[in-house]
């Protein structure tokens, strides 16, 4: 059942869990994911990056749907750059948009946020958008501190953008970290006592369980995974090869697959949205 992403992640804010979505970049990614839910009994969200087919891989998750209509999901724009992106996004059908205007000034990324919540909302798409900036791994030490969100302006961001939720940055970074995550649970619960729409966090991979799982008790609502899952993957593909004498790209494929989702039923379940559907 496709569904705005607004409605998952309202429900999800109520009742105080996270969702866990995880980008998705082809047809195996896609099944694994609404099986992944379907077997834990959670609502889903499939983030999607630009750089990908977006009518595709908005064809394979109304196909999907039709496969496993008892699983709620919403199709999400991950990271959109430019207008002409969301609206792609919304013409192929997704049911939310995120507007990453995050490196932006203030005011113009109110500006061009606000543009596309107005686009959006006129046909009932939900939008999520990014204030103060998440990093790369890679440079962890030296970033960390650099784009932190404030209460002050995410205050003000959301009562001029009315978008419907908000990615923060507490100290997360993108990929794999080179230093240790330092999440700041201080800012993260001063951001959700001012703030009413479920916040967003990016930069999950590699911040380990009990971060994250705090981070969910503590005010996140939906919780973006991509490289914890790939690397799940890759590790299910070498145990394959040490396992088996004779190897086929079938069979490698999907026992990378396998990997995938077992990780992202791992978090479903750490983030307590199994059993909710």
């Amino acid at each position: 059942m496709l569904i705005s992403m607004n409605r998952i992640l309202n429900e999800a804010s109520k009742e105080g869990y996270g969702i866990a979505a995880p980008n998705v970049f082809n047809q195996d990614m896609i099944l694994a994911a609404f099986e992944a839910a379907d077997e834990v009994k959670s609502p889903l969200i499939l983030d999607c990056l630009g750089s990908t087919d977006l009518y595709a891989m908005a064809e394979l998750t109304r196909f999907y749907c039709s496969r496993f209509p008892n699983v709620p999901v919403a199709l999400n724009l991950d990271h959109g750059k430019t207008f002409e992106e969301a609206v792609e996004a919304i013409r192929a059908g997704y049911t939310s948009v995120m507007v990453d205007r995050s490196q932006l000034p203030f005011e113009e990324n109110v500006r061009q946020t606000a543009e596309i919540v107005k686009m959006a909302h006129a046909v009932g798409v939900s939008v999520e958008a990014e204030l103060g900036h998440v990093g790369r791994g890679i440079n962890y030490d030296e970033d960390r501190d650099k784009g932190l969100t404030t209460v002050e302006e995410a205050v003000e961001f959301v009562k001029k953008t009315k978008v419907d939720c908000l990615a923060v940055a507490i100290g997360t970074a993108h990929g794999r970290y080179i230093g240790t995550p330092r999440l700041d649970f201080e800012r993260l619960a001063n951001l959700k006592k001012n703030i009413q729409i479920p916040l967003v966090l990016h930069g999950a991979s590699s911040t380990g369980d009990e971060n994250l799982k705090k981070a969910v008790e503590t005010g996140i609502t939906k919780v973006n995974i991509s490289t914890d899952l790939k690397v799940a993957g890759a590790e299910e593909v070498k145990r394959y090869f040490d396992e088996e004498e004779f190897h086929d790209l079938l069979t490698l494929t999907q026992r990378g697959i396998i990997g995938w989702k077992n990780m992202l039923k791992h978090y479903m379940i750490l983030f307590h949205s199994n059993n909710r559907i």
